[in-house]
């Protein structure tokens, strides 16, 4: 099973097997992503596109690592593949998914694991720290699932730590004023950027300043 997983998500052969069921688990998320997409648009009708849910939710339910791959792809109807279809080809019309190149994804997991690195070995208040790792894993957990949750799964990473800056304005200013706090914004900002939320890191940047020097 997990070597048919592999297969399916284009992940490496030798991945370690946790890591593979993690990366298994961020498919179970897409139904809420679709549905989520979906019901943006008040003249689809939810019964009509997202009717196959059931039969998904199904089909997920005889997943066993230790079982044949089969056990779980035979359950994927061909009706139920098309009703998916549909979703998506009515949602790149509307709202086509924004691409991101390997290459931006290479380099802003490297700017990110390479400041969770330097953060993990610093000598921060707890709060700051914690602050920190939490949200640069969530934004490398997010890249590295981009293969399967797409832009959608960073947007939601990039608008959880933005959403600090308004129900956690205290630690989230603290946060900027530590020795960290640059570069840590660099980091948000570029997510940004490839997610083309802006033209450039400058300008997302300010409008983050301005947000967190707000009264």
């Amino acid at each position: 099973m997990l070597a048919a997983w592999r297969t399916v998500l284009q992940l490496p052969e030798q991945l370690d097997d946790l890591i593979t069921m993690n990366r298994v688990s961020k498919v179970f998320t897409l139904p809420s992503i679709i549905s989520g997409q979906i019901q943006r648009f008040s003249d689809l009708d939810e019964e009509l596109y997202l009717g196959w849910r059931q039969d998904l939710s199904t089909a997920f339910r005889v997943i066993n690592f230790n079982a044949q791959f089969n056990e779980f792809s035979q359950r994927l109807s061909d009706s139920l593949l098309i009703s998916i279809r549909f979703c998506a080809h009515e949602l790149d019309k509307r709202a086509p998914e924004k691409d991101v190149s390997s290459e931006e994804l290479d380099s802003l997991r490297e700017s990110a694991w390479s400041l969770y690195e330097e953060v993990v070995k610093a000598d921060l208040p707890n709060e700051i720290s914690r602050y920190l790792l939490d949200y640069l894993y969530l934004i490398i957990e997010a890249i590295d699932d981009y293969a399967v949750t797409g832009a959608v799964g960073m947007e939601r990473a990039l608008n959880a730590v933005l959403g600090t800056i308004i129900t956690d304005s205290a630690r989230a200013e603290n946060v900027r004023k530590s020795q960290f706090g640059e570069k840590f914004w660099i980091v948000v900002t570029k997510v940004g950027v490839v997610l083309k939320l802006a033209k450039t890191a400058t300008e997302l940047a300010e409008g983050v300043r301005k947000l967190l020097i707000s009264p």
